[in-house]
């Protein structure tokens, strides 16, 4: 954050209300947005949702820089443009709104899906085989929770009711943990839970975000799992993630344009 590079040019339209950059680490990756709105007299930092988990560092700095220099007794524009001389700092451009900075910030780009499903990569052909052998066995039967324990008991105290799964489907959220569906790479809390399209399919990033997003929440929320075995994302997740696995290993067909050894 201490070196400096020459001031992007040229600078936006001054009338736009809100300018902002882009902040990117040595790999190009986008870490999120600096934003500022003169006509609001405010100065954020807008992080990208989907970022990865080696920009944690990189992100924490650059929100703490943005804090402090909105504390300065300075017009947005010029805090920004002052921002803009750092390393990682994009050219500063002009949008109507913040909001529209914001909605950049919640772009998912093809790296952020390729990056997902690599996730899985380490898991063994026995663990996949666990996996696969588990959504196989799961009946409906399997499905069905009952939900329990709740209501006012003898000594007066009130019990929440919690869901009580059974072996088979605990066996299926095992073999998702296990194949790394389930992981810190995705901040569940900042994006709504992935959703399969008409066609009950989902994409195998889709499936790696839902997966950590029911399995993750389930500790917070009791009940996530019961929902996602009822309206098919539980199976939609298995099928996505098994169909992945298969391309994944297949051999890799070879160039026609190669002309064979003899």
């Amino acid at each position: 954050m201490s070196s400096e590079q020459p001031l992007p040019a040229p600078l936006p339209d001054p009338r736009h209300p809100v300018w902002y950059f882009p902040v990117t680490a040595d790999d190009g990756e986008i870490v999120g947005y600096v934003w500022g709105d003169h006509t609001a007299s405010e100065v954020g930092w807008a992080r990208r949702a989907a970022r990865s988990s080696r920009v944690r560092e990189l992100e924490g700095k650059w929100a703490h820089e943005v804090f402090r220099a909105g504390q300065r007794e300075a017009a947005p524009v010029v805090v920004v443009a002052g921002l803009a001389r750092a390393k990682g700092a994009g050219a500063v451009v002009g949008a109507s709104s913040k909001e529209v900075v914001e909605e950049l910030a919640r772009t998912v780009t093809e790296a952020d899906d390729h990056r997902l499903p690599a996730q899985l990569s380490g898991a063994d052909s026995d663990t996949w085989r666990e996996l696969a052998d588990a959504f196989d066995a799961l009946t409906d039967e399997d499905r069905h929770v009952e939900w329990v324990g709740g209501g006012k008991q003898p000594n007066g105290t009130i019990h929440v009711a919690y869901p009580r799964y059974s072996e088979p489907l605990m066996r299926v959220c095992a073999a998702l943990r296990a194949v790394g569906a389930v992981t810190p790479e995705y901040r569940w809390t900042e994006a709504p839970l992935p959703t399969p399209a008409p066609d009950g399919r989902i994409a195998p990033a889709h499936a790696v975000r839902a997966a950590t997003t029911v399995l993750v929440g389930e500790r917070i929320s009791e009940g996530m799992i019961v929902d996602a075995a009822k309206d098919g994302l539980l199976d939609a997740i298995g099928a996505s993630l098994r169909a992945w696995h298969v391309r994944r290993t297949l051999p890799t067909p070879p160039d026609p344009r190669r002309t064979p050894t003899p």
